[in-house]
């Protein structure tokens, strides 16, 4: 299978197309997501913040009286100004912060993976939605003339009976066979209302409930899948990418932990100084400064944050190793049941093709007087039905192709 297979490829329709880019421009939930990805790149700068030179000053205001030897112990008062200013930087002497930067980057990809799984999940919401609509319209345009079907084969009963050659049994079984079609003709329109507000909710704003650009079903190509499905695209799942990376980074924070057990070298430099005055200058002031090396000889706590990371890295790797066996799963029976539904749709198609010979025979012999009119209508009806349940089939065709493509991480190409 080609690499560069993607959703595009796979389900060619411009009108789809436009509806998924309105959505990624539009819908608050996926902008919301794309926020999220911005905080964790704050975040990540937190966690790296450590490795970078500080620096700080501060002036104010201070009252006080002192004593001291070098004075006589005569009291005097202190100068009323008091400002300071300290720098530090630690020395990344064994790479402690080199791994920290490492695990945000990979942190950050693994994020970006998420968002790709949350942009998937919502491409995919839209297009089922969509079928669905496409679905539902021609659904309701085959119920409507089974309605008209039912109400001419009503009245022509109804002369028979007024003819006296048909009895009040078959007028009652058509009419309650017309009011068994209206509720589902209503039921069908509920449907398909309610699955256009949930498709203008994905999209971000509401459809003009203008069905003219909503297409048949049965106009739609039927995708299609090569029949070997390689394991490598596994690879291309969002979920095992950023589980993946999720223990790339989750090694880089062990390495950094373990480093941080070493000794380490400090910058230090401060300076204070203090005056009666703003206007005057300094008084008193001191400067200091130079290297110190810390000595974590022991620290519980950076031992207890080492075998907290090793413990969470040995969890993070049991969960991707279960997100692995979840995927060959999900890929395997989604495979199956498409493959099914494959087959029936097919079947069903069949059936549809003879009830076409069926009624076109049914046609010739009413044109030829041998049967009515009711009867040709009776044939017709047959007809319909089974192009409704080939419909139906059509769209489980659909439905589990998206179930598929989705499991096999087939991907929006931008």
């Amino acid at each position: 299978m080609s690499l560069e297979l993607s959703f595009q490829s796979t389900i060619k329709n411009r009108d789809l197309h436009d509806l998924i880019l309105k959505a990624l421009k539009e819908n608050p939930s996926w902008h919301a997501k794309l926020a999220k990805l911005d905080l964790a790149k704050s975040k990540s700068g937190f966690r790296t913040d450590g490795s970078k030179p500080l620096s700080k000053g501060s002036i104010g205001l201070n009252q006080g009286q002192e004593k001291s030897k070098i004075t006589n112990f005569q009291t005097s008062r202190t100068p009323r100004w008091e400002s300071s200013a300290m720098y530090g930087w630690e020395v990344d002497l064994w790479g402690k912060w080199n791994e920290r930067k490492k695990e945000s980057a990979k942190f950050i990809e693994a994020e970006k993976h998420v968002l790709e799984g949350a942009k998937l999940k919502l491409i995919y919401s839209i297009t089922e939605r969509w079928l669905m609509a496409c679905f539902l319209k021609e659904e309701l345009a085959i119920a409507t003339r089974q309605i008209r079907d039912h109400n001419e084969a009503h009245i022509l009963h109804l002369h028979k009976y007024n003819a006296g050659l048909d009895d009040n049994i078959s007028l009652i079984k058509m009419e309650t066979q017309i009011k068994l079609q209206v509720l589902e003709h209503n039921r069908i329109k509920q449907d398909l209302d309610i699955c256009m507000i949930q498709l203008g909710t994905l999209l971000g704003s509401p459809l003009d409930g203008n069905l003219s650009e909503i297409p048949n079903l049965s106009s739609l190509t039927l995708p299609s899948l090569p029949s070997l499905l390689p394991s490598r695209l596994l690879q291309g799942r969002p979920d095992i990418l950023a589980g993946q990376l999720k223990i790339y980074a989750q090694a880089h924070r062990i390495n950094a932990s373990r480093l941080n057990l070493y000794p380490s070298l400090n910058l230090n430099l401060s300076g204070i100084g203090m005056s009666g005055d703003l206007s005057d200058g300094f008084e008193q002031w001191k400067f200091s400064g130079g290297p110190v090396i810390d000595l974590p000889i022991l620290s519980p706590k950076r031992r207890t944050q080492l075998r907290i990371d090793e413990a969470s890295l040995k969890m993070i790797d049991l969960e991707w190793k279960a997100s692995l066996l979840r995927a060959v799963r999900e890929i395997e029976s989604a495979t199956i049941k498409h493959q099914s539904n494959v087959k029936d749709f097919n079947i069903s198609q069949n059936l549809v093709d003879e009830f076409i010979k069926a009624y076109q025979i049914s046609d010739l012999k009413f044109q030829a007087g041998l049967i009515s009119r009711i009867d040709l209508i009776q044939e017709m009806n047959r007809l319909n039905e089974s192009k409704r349940t080939s419909l139906n089939y059509r769209s489980n065709y659909w439905k589990s192709f998206l179930i598929l493509s989705e499991r096999l991480g087939i991907n929006w190409l931008d």
